[in-house]
């Protein structure tokens, strides 16, 4: 029989219960870094939550570090390795044991944000190509959704980031941006305005030329972009 899922403190939503329940499965049945927990139609049937809830606590466990997500067949949730690199990228988020704002973390990641692009323009393949021009159609897709929106623009922004040979540099900007976004909490409440949607039409042109100028290995159209992309800040 299939549990519902409720959260067990006050103020927990059923995503944050669900990374608990991920959590506690994780040790309950001693699975090790690379082991199998479940896919997530599995996962999210056994505990009687919506796609919108698990898709949140994926989140939420990737930024933790606990979980990678892995599509396709096959795929499904996996215990992340913890190798020296990944601990080291989400060590910073707790430098001397004191608090980091999202502030912070959106100051590191726009410093790393150029070298990120670069990278992706000179050291990208066929499967790199094929991959960012498939998660720019999905921006184009949500475009008219403010919340799917801010997300896809995020998962376009890991999709290139995991392209540089650095791993220092790409699982410090990952923490970052997994940092920001289990802290974004809500989309401000002016996203459904006309101003909104124009300013939402332009960052989508902007991620197309983005991923564009990686596609054509395009170096300097990169270090342009990438100025401009700081200036908004998405």
């Amino acid at each position: 029989m299939n549990r519902v899922l409720a959260p067990t403190l006050p103020g927990m939503t059923r995503a944050e219960a669900l990374v608990a329940f991920v959590e506690q499965l994780i040790g309950t049945r001693g699975l090790l870094p690379g082991d199998l927990i479940g896919t997530k139609t599995d996962i999210r049937e056994s505990v009687g939550v919506a796609k919108a809830t698990m898709n949140e606590a994926v989140r939420l466990l990737e930024a933790r570090g606990a979980v990678i997500a892995r599509p396709g067949p096959g795929g499904g949730l996996f215990v992340a390795p913890q190798d020296p690199i990944v601990r080291l990228g989400h060590s910073l988020l707790a430098v001397r044991g004191e608090p980091v704002s999202t502030a912070d973390a959106v100051v590191v990641r726009e410093l790393l944000e150029s070298r990120i692009l670069v990278d992706a323009a000179r050291h990208r393949t066929e499967d790199d190509i094929r991959a960012v021009t498939e998660q720019s159609r999905a921006l184009s897709s949500s475009v008219d959704s403010p919340e799917r929106f801010l997300h896809e623009v995020w998962e376009l922004h890991r999709t290139i980031a995991r392209i540089t040979p650095n791993h220092i540099l790409s699982e410090t900007y990952l923490s970052m941006l997994n940092f920001i976004e289990s802290e974004t909490r809500a989309i401000r409440g002016d996203a459904g305005t006309a101003a909104h949607r124009q300013y939402k039409r332009g960052r989508l042109r902007l991620h197309q030329r983005i991923v564009q100028a990686i596609a054509a290995g395009d170096v300097d159209a990169i270090a342009t972009l990438a100025a401009e992309h700081r200036l908004g800040s998405g």
